[in-house]
């Protein structure tokens, strides 16, 4: 029954394979003790994560008076004796504060000062003047209060200067203009913001898409290739080689350890969310003035900028992405005759993740570390990195993140077929395994002849 009938007889009966190895994943004591110990962990730390800065003690407010009660004036210049200058409180922060001048030594001044005083030296090295604050070690008076004090000293100092040049104070708003300089170098377009809050935010969701694709391959990327190789060892192999073709137990194979996987990666998710929830609630109802809130208000702000067919193409480009990296570890199973033999496969994993990470940083057209270039979201390595992001955020349109995801799909249940070829090749060499040019050498002929495929007709 042609070309059609002969690949679907291929691939029949992976739906079995598929149950009966999802349910033996899932049924695991390690794997449910795994699930439940980590969606614990993530719980208790996003909600921490949250509460314990919400907690924090809050800014300051901002100062409204000042507990000085005496500023000492030392001056070393002998013109400024007088110190009217400083009683002029435009803020109100030292309307009880008494100024006064001081012919003691500033060493002695300090001596005397007492919990709620300072000292202000005046000194004139060379051509300028130095004014310096000094507060006594028993110091009762806060750093806002200092740091206040200082910026009304100095202001205030600089308005004597002037008064003393003469200078007519109606001039004064005319002196102090601001002069902006632009040079033919400086002028650049004006980025519209929300562009470039749609470029930070699609950069942080490919960091955050590569966290999760490193992780959830280095986390199970392993275990496609394990139940492929356990099932050489357990010699069901010969009994299954008859009834269900290798591509098709490949295939169930590693969607069931790749739904395992995703199972128990949105429990830890959802373990998250909820931490996050929680954390929320608890700041807003017994720290409502805390900055996280207006962080967490922020950020829902936000919202707008996502688009829900895009959030889609990234949850499925995400799962389609984790296939991909599984589909290549089963054709590490199939080539590897004992699980020591894996090594090497893990490997070039690391490498393919790492090398896809670099292209999406460095391909050009660069938007804060992450490349633009369009290109990516076409290659199926780079495109599971970008295409989640570009996708969210609408910096691609819907056609282009399907062709994407459809790509890296196409291309990972081709990797599966090649396994399932590779797989029947060396049950045939059981003895004696070929090398990987060999392994090579027979694909190539049994892809063009079809000949695995005739062995058992």
């Amino acid at each position: 029954g042609g070309a059609g009938m002969k690949f679907k007889g291929y691939l029949s009966g992976w739906s079995t394979v598929f149950s009966f190895t999802l349910r033996n994943q899932l049924c695991k004591k390690s794997y449910i003790a795994l699930t439940a110990t980590i969606a614990v962990l993530i719980f208790a730390a996003v909600t921490g994560l949250i509460i314990i800065p919400g907690a924090a003690e809050p800014d300051e407010p901002t100062l409204t008076e000042t507990s000085l009660d005496l500023v000492t004036v030392c001056d070393q210049t002998g013109d400024f004796g007088d110190t009217a200058w400083l009683d002029t409180d435009g803020l109100g922060l030292f309307g009880n504060t008494e100024f006064k001048y001081s012919s003691l030594s500033p060493d002695d001044a300090l001596e005397r000062a007492g919990e709620y005083e300072l000292v202000l030296l005046i000194s004139r090295p060379e051509y300028s003047y130095v004014l310096k604050i000094v507060s006594p070690e028993t110091t009762k008076l806060r750093d806002a209060e200092i740091d206040a004090f200082f910026y009304h000293a100095s202001g205030m100092f600089r308005a004597e200067l002037i008064r003393r040049s003469g200078v007519d104070p109606s001039l004064m708003p005319e002196l102090s203009i601001n002069i902006e300089t632009k040079s033919p170098g400086t002028d650049t377009p004006d980025v519209n913001p929300v562009d470039r809050t749609r470029d930070t935010i699609n950069m942080v969701i490919s960091y955050i898409t590569i966290f999760i694709i490193y992780i959830l391959v280095i986390f199970y990327g392993q275990s496609a290739a394990s139940v492929i190789i356990l099932e050489k060892t357990s010699k069901l192999m010969d009994f299954f080689l008859v009834a269900i073709k290798p591509a098709a137990m490949i295939l169930g194979k590693v969607i069931a350890t790749a739904a395992a996987a995703f199972m128990q990666f949105t429990i830890w998710v959802m373990a998250g969310a909820l931490g996050f929830r929680l954390g929320t609630a608890v700041v807003r109802s017994f720290f409502p003035d805390s900055e996280i809130i207006d962080l967490i208000n922020n950020l829902s702000g936000l919202k707008g900028i996502f688009s829900p067919a895009g959030i889609l193409i990234a949850l499925l480009m995400i799962i389609v992405g984790f296939l991909l990296y599984c589909s290549m570890a089963a054709i590490g199973g199939a080539m590897a005759s004992k699980p020591e033999d894996l090594s090497s496969t893990n490997i070039i994993f690391t490498l393919s993740v790492i090398a896809s990470f670099f292209l999406a940083m460095y391909a050009g057209g660069a938007s804060g570390m992450v490349s633009t270039a369009k290109w990516l979201i076409y290659f199926p390595f780079t495109a599971i990195l970008v295409t989640p992001g570009r996708a969210m955020t609408s910096i691609i349109s819907v056609p282009e993140g399907i062709i994407s995801t459809g790509l890296v799909a196409v291309l990972a249940f081709a990797l599966v077929i090649i396994a399932g070829r590779i797989y029947e090749m060396m049950s045939f060499y059981r003895g004696n395994p070929p090398t990987p040019a060999k392994v090579f050498q027979i694909l190539r002929d049994s892809l063009s002849s079809g000949r695995a495929d005739n062995r058992y007709h």
